[in-house]
């Protein structure tokens, strides 16, 4: 019985001694960690829906403007119809270039890389002569 008294003791000791010493170190905080969390912190991810309907030979943009450092990569993850269309995805720049991808099977799965920093756009340009629906997600 004895033995059980102290042992429990001792457990309970070393448990109080454990978490103060969990306590303690939690608290320190180093400035590199700092730093390096308040950057993790920065970086914005999100994925927009696409759902839009282009009539013939026209352009239109998708959403909002959504800033991105550079070289940071667009992915377009995407199919249309009619397939046999003609279709440019791609982005406006700050500056107002079109930097597109031309697809011309009915899908896209493509990543595009921004050289500068700022807010883009993503655009759709049709190509065709009949309207094309087009379905899928941006991610950034």
């Amino acid at each position: 019985m004895k033995v059980k008294k102290i042992l429990c003791t001792v457990l309970a000791v070393v448990t109080v001694l454990g978490c103060s010493g969990i306590t303690a170190w939690a608290v320190e905080v180093e400035p590199e960690d700092t730093e390096s969390s308040v950057v993790f912190m920065d970086i914005a991810r999100a994925t927009g829906r696409i759902n839009v309907n282009i009539p013939a030979n026209t352009k239109a943009r998708v959403g909002t403007a959504f800033p991105l450092e550079a070289g940071a990569v667009v992915t377009i993850n995407a199919s249309y119809s009619p397939r046999t269309a003609s279709v440019d995805f791609g982005l406006i720049s700050p500056n107002g270039s079109f930097h597109y991808i031309n697809v011309k099977n009915g899908s896209i799965n493509r990543g595009i890389q921004v050289a500068q920093r700022g807010n883009y756009t993503l655009q759709i340009r049709n190509n065709s002569a009949s309207a094309v629906q087009v379905t899928g997600f941006v991610s950034y």
